[in-house]
């Protein structure tokens, strides 16, 4: 099997898992800890990532930047929920040999940093998207795979 080939199932696979999740979530909704959104997002993250793979081996550059721009969106979403939403927030640190309960500033903290480097990355493939978009043709230089 070409690696092509391999990568256009490898994309396949992710997005199927992305959708077979948003089921479980479905179906187990009164077990959320969070909005059942904030669960969908993740969910569309896989769907969104793998069918970004797909476009990108099958040569639909611009379908392929637009796919990156909805995947780090849905990226963005639940850890800017934890991070900025409203309620309290419980996060459990775990290291090798030691398991604990985090604090709320230190829960929210992490996940805003981490939705602050998604936000940046978001930003960059917006523009990176309005370019080629522009350009008509894609760019030299850092590619979005």
């Amino acid at each position: 099997m070409s690696e092509r080939r391999k990568r256009i199932l490898g994309g396949w696979f992710f997005a199927l898992v992305g959708v077979l999740t948003a089921g479980m979530v479905y179906r187990h909704l009164e077990q959320l800890n969070a909005p059942a959104w904030v669960a969908y997002a993740a969910c569309w993250a896989f769907v969104f990532f793998g069918l970004t793979v797909v476009a990108f081996e099958s040569g639909l550059h611009r379908t392929h930047t637009w796919l990156a721009v909805a995947a780090t969106s849905a990226l963005l979403a639940p850890g800017a929920w934890v991070a900025f939403g409203p309620g309290p927030r419980a996060c459990t640190v775990s290291l090798p040999f030691i398991t604990s309960t985090a604090s709320e500033w230190l829960c929210r903290g992490a996940f805003g940093l981490g939705a602050l480097m998604v936000a940046v990355l978001l930003v960059w493939v917006v523009l990176r998207a309005l370019r080629r978009d522009n350009a008509g043709q894609p760019r030299a230089g850092i590619d979005l795979r």
